[in-house]
This record gives structure tokens, C-alpha cells and sequence, in this order.
């Protein structure tokens, strides 16, 4: 009995794992808020390709609309440390103007040289028909 009990926590310990990507050039930024998408600032955001740039609990945040149902959202804070720009969103390059780096917002704010920290992307959940859930 004992062996079971055993082989089950072994199988239990290493079936969990987290698939929160990583990312410490930002670590401690938190983000719980829900938006309501009849709002009119959040307006861009009801047709496919649409887009909205925000505040959300302070932090600057653009949010897109990659198709019928799918949002992608960013936080327009530059990984470079020493930047207190804003990105800016050209397509599907997002860009940091104190270094020029280039972003991808379609593979999660990748850098498009391979190197340094992935852009801030937070969760982006539908809750409702209107009601999106922006979390970190």
C-alpha cells in the first residue's frame, strides 16, 4: 500500500507545472482588472484587428484584438530599465524608443533579435460578451 502511495505523489509532483511565462525585467508588477467593453474607451476592441490603449490600475496598457474572440495585451513599458518612454505599436512590431528594439507581439513580445526580456504581456480572458479580465 504503501508503494502506491508513493507512485501516486511521485505522479501527482511531477504532472503539475506552471505554464506562467517568465519574465524578470519586470518582476512584482501585478495586474487583477475586468473591463467592460461598452465603455467607450474600450471601443476599438469590439472588431477583429481592433485596438485600445489604456490605463489599467496605472500601468499603460495597449490592448489588441487578434481575431473574432482573441486579445493580446501589453504593458507599453519598455524591459530596458533605464527608459521611461512609452512603446509604441507599428502592426506587429511593438518598439522601444530609447533603444529602438523591436518587439512581436504575436509571439508574446519576443524580441525580434532574439535577445534580452520579452515585452510585458498580461492575460487577456473574456469573461463575457463584454467583459474582459486583464491579469498578471
Amino acid at each position: 500500500m504503501k508503494k502506491i502511495f508513493y507512485l501516486f505523489l511521485v505522479i501527482i509532483c511531477f504532472s503539475c507545472s506552471d505554464n506562467t511565462p517568465i519574465n524578470n525585467c519586470f518582476s512584482g508588477i501585478k495586474m487583477n482588472a475586468i473591463i467592460d467593453l461598452s465603455l467607450p474607451e474600450f471601443s476599438g476592441l469590439l472588431v477583429p484587428g481592433g485596438e485600445s490603449q489604456n490605463v489599467i490600475q496605472g500601468r499603460n496598457v495597449f490592448i489588441f484584438r487578434t481575431g473574432t474572440s482573441g486579445y493580446r495585451a501589453f504593458d507599453q513599458q519598455c524591459p530596458e530599465k533605464n527608459c521611461s518612454s512609452l512603446m509604441t505599436f507599428n502592426g506587429v512590431e511593438i518598439t522601444c524608443p530609447c533603444d529602438n528594439k523591436k518587439y512581436n507581439y504575436l509571439s508574446g513580445g519576443a524580441p525580434l533579435d532574439g535577445e534580452g526580456c520579452n515585452a510585458l504581456m498580461y492575460f487577456v480572458t473574456p469573461i463575457s460578451n463584454n467583459q474582459l479580465r486583464i491579469s498578471r
